[in-house]
């Protein structure tokens, strides 16, 4: 399992926000809703499961997951174009010219680091291509599927959107059979929480963050978990994300959580 290794303090005064349903919030009746990124907000709040066994059921990916891009400085409202580069960067190891005169990945098939030159040409690319903050702050669903598909056009490419369902109908038998065939999956969420777990002896720690903005991110595996407790048994579901944020990069995102929109993103 891709987890995040790193140690948060719990405070006294906990947020206890309810593990099941993490912090997605109902939509405004909108056309077209901005996407702007937000900010990460470590909210301290944690579950603490303690069982008495514990069985890993799937933790499936796409090969090597994706690549882990961030915005850079000058990309407001940025996180569209980090996406869709991360779209683009996964597909690279399968068509070369998506970045031009780099490779996304290492001989290994583990991709790169984010680079300097040709990555941030890329996020700009794509930035101006999906028109970001240029009608309103941030990106619609509209302008980054017409920006990346310009992008993979003007490269050589076809690229196809699969729906996966929107709000609380994502299908999710769908999403583990575009993980098998080694598609990723973008998705649209609104300010909701973002899931980190700890492994300890008899012990999982759930950490959670919240993303406080309407966000766009990859998602790229499930992970499912159940654990066998004192007075009986709970199986948890994950997405395995790319976030597009600095710092934690990939998280676990709660099956059942809002989704505005899904798309199994197909390049060739």
């Amino acid at each position: 399992m891709n987890t995040t290794n790193r140690t948060k303090t719990i405070a006294l005064l906990m947020l206890c926000l309810p593990f099941c349903g993490g912090w997605t919030s109902a939509p405004n009746n909108q056309a077209e809703d901005r996407y702007v990124g937000g900010e990460l907000i470590a909210t301290y709040a944690s579950e603490t499961i303690s069982y008495v066994s514990k069985e890993v059921v799937e933790d499936i990916s796409t090969v090597k997951g994706t690549p882990e891009y961030s915005a850079v400085s000058g990309m407001q409202n940025g996180c569209g174009a980090v996406a869709g580069a991360i779209i683009v960067g996964f597909y690279d190891k399968y068509y070369g010219n998506l970045i031009p005169d780099w490779d996304s990945y290492y001989s290994t098939g583990t991709y790169r680091m984010q680079n300097g030159t040709y990555v941030q040409t890329l996020l700009f690319d794509l930035y101006d291509r999906m028109q970001t903050n240029v009608i309103a702050e941030g990106v619609s669903e509209s302008e980054f599927k017409n920006g990346l598909k310009s992008y993979v056009v003007d490269h050589g490419y076809n690229i196809q959107y699969t729906s996966l369902g929107t709000g609380n109908g994502f299908n999710y038998s769908a999403f583990k059979t575009a993980v098998t065939n080694n598609e990723p999956t973008v998705l649209f969420v609104r300010p909701s929480t973002l899931y980190f777990c700890q492994a300890h002896s008899n012990e999982d720690y759930i950490i959670t963050s919240n993303i406080s903005g309407n966000h766009i991110m990859v998602a790229y595996g499930y992970y499912e978990v159940k654990y066998t407790l004192s007075n009986g048994t709970r199986t948890d579901k994950y997405l395995h994300v790319a976030t597009g944020l600095s710092g934690d990069s990939t998280a676990l995102y709660k099956v059942g959580s809002y989704i505005d929109a899904a798309y199994k993103v197909t390049i060739n």
